[in-house]
């Protein structure tokens, strides 16, 4: 069963910015998917007025999409209006593209939850 929620072991967060290079600071935290025990991919970002997403990590195309949108609720209901995606660079910045993420920058969380967007290049 494939579980998606705000990371919330304190120390695994800590461990993800480490292996991301990113420090750790106010406001920031991850958002995950797993399966079990196994973390099959994660969003970190650093909470204000608009979320900033600082990595993603993801492997499947189709997890990747379910994390991103699931990051994002999460952010939203946390209280940020818009997503900032500019830290996230080569593939990853890519593979995210395809999937129409960057029709606006920065992203409208509202804008982007107000209709059913269909995935670019994926129906």
């Amino acid at each position: 069963m494939l579980e998606m929620k705000p990371v919330q072991n304190p120390g695994l967060i800590l461990q993800l910015f480490e292996k991301e290079k990113i420090p750790f600071s106010e406001g920031c935290g991850a958002f995950g998917i797993a399966q079990g025990e196994t973390l099959l991919g994660y969003c970190l970002f650093r909470m204000g007025p608009a979320v900033k997403m600082l990595a993603i990590r993801c492997e499947d195309r189709f997890l990747l999409d379910g994390l991103v949108r699931a990051a994002l609720n999460h952010s939203s209901l946390s209280g940020a209006a818009e997503a900032d995606f500019s830290a996230i660079s080569g593939p990853m910045r890519e593979s995210l593209d395809q999937l129409g993420y960057f029709k606006k920058e920065p992203l409208p969380i509202e804008w982007f939850f107000s209709a059913c967007k269909p995935c670019k290049g994926m129906i």
